[in-house]
């Protein structure tokens, strides 16, 4: 069995764009004019804030089961889960897989995730 998404979590520089860390492509503010613009390298298996998904791939859909749903019936199903979709995302296990979490400091509490994974 592949084991669980390895994690790191950005506390302090939470800010910080956040670079795919197999090919390079920021993900997060690709941008400069646009900095809430969000470009998916071939990588990216998620993008995901802790109210919505703001990007899912087929890899991530198919990991967790998740073909077939709407982005609502997503959410409704994380939404659900103790954790959100912080604990949600930790769900996934693809070979090697890759997920920054970011959070920015009490009292705001808000998290934002960004999942990877090499194509297989």
């Amino acid at each position: 069995m592949t084991s669980a998404i390895q994690r790191t979590e950005l506390k302090t520089h939470y800010y910080t764009p956040v670079h795919c860390p197999f090919c390079g492509t920021r993900v997060m503010g690709a941008d400069p004019s646009d900095e809430t613009r969000i470009t998916a390298c071939s990588h990216t298996l998620f993008i995901a804030h802790d109210m919505a998904f703001e990007y899912r791939s087929e890899r991530f859909n198919k990991s967790l089961n998740l073909n077939g749903l709407s982005d609502r019936e997503v959410e409704e199903r994380f939404l659900r889960e103790d954790g959100g979709i912080d604990a949600f995302t930790d769900q996934v296990r693809l070979a090697d897989a890759i997920k920054v979490a970011a959070y920015a400091p009490a009292p705001s509490a808000y998290g934002s995730y960004y999942g990877f994974a090499p194509n297989e």
